[in-house]
């Protein structure tokens, strides 16, 4: 009984347009209220308090602020004409560019909107002077942004590894593997399109320019080698690494690019500080939910149901179960609610949790691109000025090649965990 009331009170309160994390919050706690034995008034909210009292996920938010500045800069710009320099003269270069582009662009921020903000209004008008429908452009960029989830430093990444006390750096380098695969889709998808509608493939650039654009782009290059180079190399932590980034992005699009000033960056720090303040009551609440459902041993009840199914049986389920939940809910809500409730199921099947992560966030990653609710598509809309049909009919092709991907990260675990296991 509490856990349908829980339910049902949830879809509710979601039904009439209260934000997720009151959906999460008001429901806990209304059924511990009425279900869960008495319990002092102070430890919900100390509950909440903890789960927002680490270390590790102040990460997150220095990496939203790093990701729209990054965004608002010179940055995207510059990484988009050098990558073009190096592939514009292959068929279907400029879209190649474009997914080369989009997964640096995630290297740096962990945002997958930030890369349709950024990119998508240069590489756009483009695609569409060089011949591809405007269908394919808007369903590319769309995408390709959503490789950034995949790609270190994710924020989606970091929130499974709170969520379930994994290495953020092990995690990080199972994306490294989930999105090289899935890059490489993209730019085998890309070739056979424009070689199908023969799309005009512009002159091989001479080297000269090559180096130039690098040149321009330098700074912008630096910033995921650095952070990678230094989690990795052990000189600091993801979390100052997040930190860095905020210092470098500011530094570089500021004094160097000087295409922000020091009034831009009060601004975007305002902005950001909204997003962040909605992700940590987010994750805050979900503390709450997973406290309530560990008390009623609901995870230990998942395990039992599915006691005795294959690995295979179990990630077919976590599949389904994401995917559906992914059309109507935000990513980082979906990790902080489904995760606890599948995690230990998981494990007695013996799948590896960092092979997990990478299920789940490519499971995410997808959701945002998905009908009816999927986040990118609303950006779209924005950034392309298009209709939600439109947007929806654009996506489609690549839903079918993500969904691919998908199945290859899933039942193939050495993708995520070939680098773990090499470099850990």
């Amino acid at each position: 009984m509490p856990i349908p009331f829980l339910i049902a009170t949830a879809f509710v309160v979601l039904i009439i347009g209260s934000p997720i994390f009151l959906a999460i919050l008001g429901p806990t706690f209304i059924t511990f209220e009425l279900f869960a034995p008495p319990i002092p008034a102070m430890v919900l909210p100390q509950r909440m308090v903890d789960g927002v009292n680490k270390f590790s996920l102040l990460a997150i938010p220095l990496f939203i602020f790093a990701a729209d500045i990054i965004a608002r800069g010179q940055i995207g710009a510059r990484l988009v004409a050098m990558v073009e320099s190096f592939c514009g003269h292959l068929r279907g270069g400029l879209a190649i560019a474009t997914i080369i582009a989009c997964a640096l662009f995630g290297a740096m921020s962990g945002i997958g909107p930030a890369a349709v903000v950024s990119i998508g209004p240069i590489v756009y008008p483009a695609l569409i002077r060089q011949g591809y429908s405007r269908g394919f452009a808007v369903g590319l960029i769309v995408t390709s942004s959503t490789l950034a989830m995949l790609i270190p430093p994710s924020v989606a990444m970091i929130l499974y590894a709170l969520q379930t006390n994994t290495s953020i750096g092990a995690v990080f380098l199972a994306g490294l593997g989930s999105g090289f695969v899935f890059s490489v889709v993209l730019c085998i998808y890309a070739y056979l399109y424009a070689r199908r509608y023969n799309i005009a493939m512009d002159e091989k650039a001479p080297w000269s320019l090559r180096w130039k654009r690098t040149k321009e782009a330098a700074f912008a290059l630096g910033l995921p080698v650095i952070i990678l180079g230094g989690i990795y190399g052990g000189a600091f932590t993801p979390t100052e690494a997040a930190a860095f980034a905020c210092v470098y992005a500011m530094m570089v699009e500021v004094l160097i690019y000087r295409q922000l000033s020091f009034k831009d960056l009060f601004n975007i720090s305002s902005a950001s500080a909204g997003t962040i303040s909605v992700l940590l009551i987010l994750v805050a609440s979900g503390t709450v939910l997973t406290y309530y459902l560990t008390l009623s041993q609901i995870p230990q009840q998942v395990t039992s149901t599915l006691a005795g199914a294959s690995a295979f049986e179990i990630l077919l389920i976590i599949n389904v179960l994401f995917l559906i939940a992914g059309m109507f809910v935000d990513p980082n809500s979906l990790i902080i609610v489904l995760t606890p409730l599948i995690y230990r199921a998981a494990l007695a099947a013996g799948i590896d949790p960092v092979h997990l992560g990478s299920v789940i966030v490519a499971n995410v990653a997808l959701g945002m691109v998905s009908p009816p609710f999927g986040l990118n598509l609303f950006i779209g809309i924005t950034t392309f000025r298009a209709s939600y049909l439109e947007v929806v009919k654009a996506v489609l092709p690549f839903i079918g090649l993500m969904l691919i991907v998908l199945l290859l990260i899933t039942y193939i675990p050495q993708i995520s965990l070939f680098l773990p296991q090499v470099i850990g």
